[in-house]
């Protein structure tokens, strides 16, 4: 395995790997970038919106707050 400093591998009884530690002073990109897949692999069965309904929302919501 790949050994990185500030990443370490913890592994269970069995020796298979369980957890992952990342010191975020030296990969945050890294860590934000991790987050970001989690995050839109959550999300996958969700329903989608059309980009013209999205684009229409924010076009009301801004002539409200600015009328």
């Amino acid at each position: 395995m790949l050994k990185l400093k500030g990443v370490k591998v913890i592994k269970n009884k069995n020796g298979k790997p369980k957890q992952l530690l990342i010191d975020i002073d030296k990969h945050y990109d890294i860590v934000e970038d991790l987050v970001d897949v989690i995050e839109a692999e959550s999300r996958l069965n969700e329903p989608t919106v059309p980009a013209e309904e999205v684009y229409k929302k924010i076009q009301d919501r801004f002539k409200r707050k600015h009328k």
